[in-house]
Formats: structure tokens, C-alpha cells, sequence
């Protein structure tokens, strides 16, 4: 996996405002731009075009009557194979998806961009809505809004919010309640199904519930106690393959290099993060986001792979003990 290139400056079509973001990749734009301007800041402004898959046989060229091929309109690059009923979603529609909460509720684009060539695009946006963990006002929380597809069937279309760590850019998924009855902490719309972008903000409903709810959580973690011992044995739950088997060595590795976090990575220092179930959470999540793998694989793999799989798993764990 790596992220899109522009092949006129062989920079990784990326765009941002603000502070670099975690996983360091893009070109910084001015704050406040249009739709269109990042549009093009993200080299995103090209479209999925759908081609009849042909082949030749004994010097025939044949057509597959339901099979397609996605290629991008400006570099013509096949991306995927796709059957006729497979609905696509434009890179424009990824950004335009937050035309109006800009608008209406005063979000921010932050960052947006593509990985792998284009088969993924994705946009991030900030809420406006930061708050503390404690009450000294040290760890704060920022809330997020992530809205990604791919084309080449890897990814439902995904809508979710996201909230990152201030002072280490840890991200984390948190999910209104009616999402996470459903037992998963995002909107998906699979490709077979129309992209209504409407739909998808009202399946993502108020912010405000599931962002209370997720502070709660947070806080209740904060004030966890748990000791090197507990954490390593928290860390090793995560990563054990099989119940009752001991850790692969690749997974002993990494458990160790999470419970080293756990001492000593940016914001442990904390009172809510120092010898607690929150710094705990925060060991793994920066060890997803900042330390597998290169930086490309790391953003692909912290919000739709592995690394946001093992952050869930955290999540999930730590919530089962605060209750």
C-alpha cells in the first residue's frame, strides 16, 4: 500500500491546513479554502471512468458483458475490476460530502487525499469541538468527522467520527448509540447501494449524545489505575492469536514495545494517562498511528486495516472494565 503520487511533481496527493498531521504526508494549504481548491491542493480532481473489461482469444477481441474496469480519467490507470451493479463514488463527492456542514455547522477540512494510486480517497474534518479529559485541562480530546471510499472493493463507503488526542494525535472511532447497537462504530453504505450523502449524516445522527457518551468513557478510564504488570497483561489479551497459546514472537515484540509506550510515549506524563487504563489505550493507539510499519501504511492501516482493528479491540476491552 502507498499513498497517490502526482506524477507532474511527484508529490503524494495529499492537502492539509493547520499542524501537520500524524502521519507527516501532504501539502500544507491556507486555512478556510473552497471545496474546489482543495479539490485540486489533494489532486483529487479527477473521476472514475467505467470501461468494458475485453480480451482477446484466437485472435478475437471479446467483450465481458458484466465485468468493467475503473480507471482514472486523467492518467487512464486501470484500478480494479468491477461487476455492472457496482455503484461508484466520486472522489468530488468524498469532498462534497461536507460542503454543507461547513456551511451549516462551521466544520474545518483538515485533511484529504488518496492512497494507493487512487483506489482510496478519504477526507477528515474537525467539529470545532475540543474538550479536556480532566480538569486541569492538560489532556484534550478534538472531535472528528472521517468520510472514506475505495474503488476496488476493499472499503465500503465510510462515515464516522473520530476523535484525536491533542497532544499525540491518537485517533480513536466513537459511534452514536444507534450505530453501535448495530455492532460497528461507523455508516457503511456497500458499493453495491447508492452513495445519498443525506441518508448517511442522519444514520450518523446528533453529535453531541455520542460525543458525551464517549467522554464519559474516557473519563472513567482515566480514573482506572492500572499498574505495568496489568497493562502488559491488558497489551498481551490484545495481541494473543489463540486463547490459552503463548504470544507469536512477532506479537511478544510488539506487546513490549506497547508496554514501553505505556511509560513513555508524548502525554503519559498526564495524570489521566500516567499508570491508567487511558494511557493504556493510548500506549496501543500511538503504537497504531505512529509506530507500525511506514507512514502510508500506517494511515491506511490505523483507520481501515489492522492498525484500526487492534485500536478497536482496545477500546472495546477497556470499556468492558469501566462497565
Amino acid at each position: 500500500m502507498s499513498h497517490d503520487i502526482d506524477q507532474s511533481t511527484g508529490e503524494p496527493a495529499i492537502a492539509y491546513v493547520g499542524k501537520k498531521p500524524w502521519h507527516g504526508l501532504g501539502e500544507e494549504l491556507p486555512e478556510d479554502q473552497s471545496i474546489e481548491k482543495w479539490l485540486k491542493a489533494a489532486r483529487l480532481g479527477w473521476e472514475l471512468t467505467r470501461l468494458p473489461v475485453q480480451y482477446l482469444a484466437e485472435g478475437t477481441h471479446r467483450t465481458m458483458e458484466d465485468r468493467f474496469v475503473l480507471a482514472r480519467s486523467d492518467t487512464h490507470e486501470a484500478l480494479s475490476i468491477v461487476s455492472g451493479d457496482y455503484q461508484i463514488v466520486q472522489p468530488r463527492e468524498v469532498l462534497e460530502f461536507y460542503r454543507d456542514l461547513m456551511k451549516e455547522y462551521g466544520y474545518t477540512l483538515e485533511t484529504a487525499g488518496a492512497l494507493d494510486h487512487g483506489r482510496k480517497v478519504w477526507a477528515l474534518a474537525r467539529t470545532g469541538i475540543t474538550e479536556a479529559t480532566d480538569k486541569h485541562g492538560e489532556d484534550k480530546i478534538a472531535a472528528y468527522v472521517l468520510l472514506a471510499t475505495s474503488c476496488d472493493k476493499t472499503l465500503a463507503t465510510t462515515a464516522a467520527f473520530t476523535s484525536i488526542r491533542v497532544v499525540c494525535q491518537n485517533t480513536l472511532f466513537f459511534a452514536t448509540e444507534e450505530v453501535r447497537k448495530k455492532g460497528r462504530p461507523q455508516v457503511k453504505v456497500p458499493h453495491n447501494l447508492y452513495f445519498d450523502a443525506r441518508a448517511v449524516k442522519a444514520q450518523l445522527g446528533l453529535m453531541d449524545p455520542a460525543w458525551k457518551a464517549f467522554l464519559e468513557k474516557v473519563r472513567k478510564m482515566t480514573a482506572y489505575r492500572m499498574q505495568a504488570e496489568q497493562a502488559a497483561s491488558f497489551f498481551e489479551s490484545l495481541l494473543v492469536q489463540k486463547k490459552d497459546k503463548p504470544l507469536s514472537r512477532t506479537a511478544e515484540r510488539e506487546r513490549q514495545t506497547i508496554t514501553a509506550l505505556f511509560r513513555s510515549a508524548p502525554g503519559q506524563e498526564f495524570v489521566t494517562a500516567k499508570e491508567t487504563l487511558w494511557g493504556a489505550v493510548n500506549a496501543v493507539t500511538y503504537y497504531a498511528d505512529h509506530v507500525r510499519s511506514g507512514a502510508e501504511e500506517r494511515l491506511d492501516g490505523a483507520w481501515f486495516g489492522a492498525g484500526y482493528m487492534l485500536k478497536e479491540k482496545a477500546w472495546t476491552e477497556a470499556s468492558t472494565l469501566v462497565g
